[in-house]
């Protein structure tokens, strides 16, 4: 095989390999260009999807504001004809009694402490409502503070009722937190209250607080002795009005929970319960670390 032969056969070879790169290179443009078509399209509906959460984020905003709105206006508007209430069932108490003395009968007396009794409940409910529609509402700058502040703040407040009962409140060192005092107070009120209100009969209300910083966040536990929580009602416990119990069984109106549940939410924290295996429950809730 002469000189000009091998040089013909390369050439060939070289020509078949540029043509197969071609192809190579032509195949790969077209499914780089369909990749390309593909997440256009899906950062476009990315894009779109975003754009109505946004949209519905505001329009849910707005309407928990205008629902928190009406609330406190529609329970403060119910406090006077309210007032009105108890005060002519007392009057009329008063004058049956001196019109009557001895013989004023006793379903009369039932019918009237019916009357008191459903109204005061009713305001009862009232001031809830309007505790709740003011939850999660700014009144002092989020700052950082050490979480002990708003716990003192808590146990003050609740001091006749833990002497009462007999209460046990235990914690050690606590982290610093970002949050609002007044309102991690009313955080903390109310779960201690819990504690307290839905106890084992006969058994003193034990309670301790802990709390630990898991990176940008602390988790604070608030656990229990009493009588716990299932687990298909852990959902339903942090609804307003939601009641497991009824009123004779345990006092309250179903708000405490709700309330603390908009507090952490407005902190950017999350809320849970969980059931001991010794009785009782542990809520967690997460803050902000101090920065």
């Amino acid at each position: 095989m002469d000189d000009l032969e091998l040089l013909q056969r390369a050439l060939a070879r070289e020509r078949a390999a540029r043509k197969e790169a071609e192809r190579l290179l032509e195949q790969k443009s077209l499914e780089l260009y369909d990749r390309n078509r593909a997440l256009e399209t899906e950062v476009g509906e990315r894009r779109r999807i975003e754009a109505s959460l946004r949209e519905y984020a505001t329009a849910l905003a707005r309407s928990n504001a205008e629902l928190e709105q009406f609330a406190y206006v529609a329970s403060h508007d119910l406090q006077a004809p309210l007032r009105g209430i108890v005060g002519f069932s007392q009057l009329l108490g008063r004058r049956l009694q001196a019109q009557l003395g001895a013989a004023l009968d006793s379903d009369c007396r039932e019918y009237l402490q019916f009357i008191d009794d459903g109204a005061r409940s009713l305001r009862n409910v009232i001031n809830d409502l309007l505790e709740f529609s003011r939850a999660g509402l700014a009144s002092d700058a989020i700052a950082a503070l050490p979480l002990e502040i708003p716990l003192q703040r808590a146990l003050a407040e609740l001091g006749p009722v833990l002497r009462s009962t007999g209460t046990e409140v235990r914690f050690s060192a606590l982290p610093s937190v970002m949050g609002e005092e007044t309102q991690l107070a009313q955080l903390l009120r109310n779960l201690i209250d819990n504690a307290i209100k839905y106890v084992v009969p006969g058994v003193p209300p034990s309670i301790e607080i802990e709390a630990s910083t898991k990176g940008v966040e602390v988790q604070v536990s608030v656990a229990d002795n009493g009588i716990g929580i299932s687990p298909e009602h852990r959902e339903r416990v942090f609804q307003i009005f939601q009641r497991l119990h009824t009123s004779e069984e345990y006092p309250g109106t179903g708000v405490g929970l709700a309330i603390c549940k908009k507090v952490v939410d407005r902190h950017g924290g999350r809320l849970w319960v969980e059931s001991q295996e010794q009785g009782g429950s542990v809520f967690f809730f997460t803050l902000p670390a101090a920065l």
